[in-house]
């Protein structure tokens, strides 16, 4: 089974209206309870931010999910959404969910934030934490298409996933942490994910130093090269330098010249 995985993607703003009130959709690919008790008991209008992600993000079950996904879109309104056709494709993702849930106004709390809750959950879960900005360009139909594509590919790459549209105020937009970078789709990654946590220990244990080869090739040094430089070179020592040629005894010089 896929990892778990916890994504924030951050969009640009839409509109700037009631500053102090944002929607929140939320969806999943399974039957949730949690979204479906939500959609009855809180109303429309009045909803307490902190309430509502306690509530979708704290309940006993959200660890099951392969994939979480938190969109934040700085200055998003009710009215954006409203604005979007029935048949978009965003529309057409959450409608097809079989559980999902809509509140257009839910009032902005400053004791914590979306990224807040990602934190927890990412702790309370022993997940890892996805952060990309998708580009920043093209209209809001284009900023929408990019969305439901990286969507799109969470549901083909996890089959048990939450997601949760949300906005904040516009003056969050430059407090955004650091986004880890992100080639091509920013879920293409996660088809086979590894655990980049590295073992506890010394050199040794996070790394293989001492491989088969390396073993082979200190053995053939130690037990071939040098007892045969060390021979080499005891030979050479014992060499003596050869002799100066003397004259045999009784050999006198003078006399022989003289006959």
């Amino acid at each position: 089974m896929a990892g778990r995985i916890l994504t924030l993607a951050f969009l640009l703003p839409l509109t700037f209206a009631f500053s102090d009130t944002f929607p929140v959709v939320a969806w999943s690919s399974h039957k949730s309870k949690s979204l479906d008790v939500l959609s009855s008991v809180h109303s429309p209008a009045g909803s307490d931010s902190n309430v509502i992600f306690e509530s979708i993000l704290s309940t006993g079950d959200i660890c099951d999910n392969d994939a979480i996904v938190l969109v934040d879109q700085p200055g998003l309104h009710a009215s954006d959404l409203r604005a979007l056709s029935p048949s978009s494709p965003l529309t057409t993702l959450i409608s097809r969910s079989p559980s999902s849930i809509q509140l257009p106004y839910v009032r902005h709390t400053t004791d914590s934030s979306i990224h807040d809750f990602a934190d927890s959950v990412s702790t309370r879960c022993g997940s890892r934490i996805l952060s990309f900005m998708p580009g920043q360009g093209g209209t809001s139909a284009e900023r929408e298409s990019r969305l439901v594509k990286e969507l799109e590919s969470v549901e083909s790459t996890f089959p048990k996933y939450l997601v949760i549209f949300t906005g904040s105020p516009s003056h969050s937009a430059y407090a955004r942490r650091q986004s880890e970078p992100a080639v091509g789709s920013a879920f293409g990654a996660l088809q086979q994910p590894g655990n980049s946590t590295l073992p506890e220990g010394g050199i040794l244990k996070r790394y293989q130093l001492l491989t088969p080869a390396l073993i082979t090739s200190l053995l053939v040094v130690f037990f071939i090269l040098l007892p045969v430089v060390f021979f080499g070179v005891s030979a050479l020592a014992s060499i003596q330098s050869p002799l100066h040629v003397e004259a045999p005894k009784g050999f006198n010089a003078q006399e022989r010249k003289n006959q």
